[in-house]
């Protein structure tokens, strides 16, 4: 099993781990983005890591985004240590945007401080 807190490896641009209470770490990983063209969906992807075989809900939640469409679908934790998840995002017209996401298992508060938390900079040309 992986270390909680080490690098996971992914080729998904988004990493989130899961801890037996049920806190949430979210990270970007060394994978870039690809482009994102305005008025077409794309698909961000995350790898979950789930040291604590919670099983339940994973939420992904952020306040409007003007020009942004954001597809945060519930992800149900099965208790597997690693499952592939995602989101998708669709651009109006070209932009750069700073999107916060925050995952929460369980509904709970999620991580410490601000670890279930992540500022993403999108942009579409």
């Amino acid at each position: 099993m992986e270390h909680c807190c080490g690098p996971v490896d992914t080729t998904a641009p988004i990493s989130v781990s899961v801890n037996p209470e049920a806190r949430v770490n979210v990270a970007r990983t060394a994978t870039r983005l690809g482009a994102l063209a305005p008025g077409d969906w794309h698909t961000i992807d995350v790898t979950i890591v789930n040291d604590g075989y919670v099983t339940g809900p994973l939420t992904i939640e952020s306040d409007p985004v003007r020009g942004v469409e954001l597809d945060l679908p519930v992800h149900q934790l099965t208790g597997e240590p690693r499952q592939d998840g995602g989101f998708r995002v669709r651009f109006d017209s070209p932009a750069t945007v700073d999107v916060t996401l925050t995952f929460r298992a369980l509904n709970a508060l999620g991580g410490l401080a601000t670890h279930s938390s992540l500022s993403l900079l999108l942009r579409s040309s």
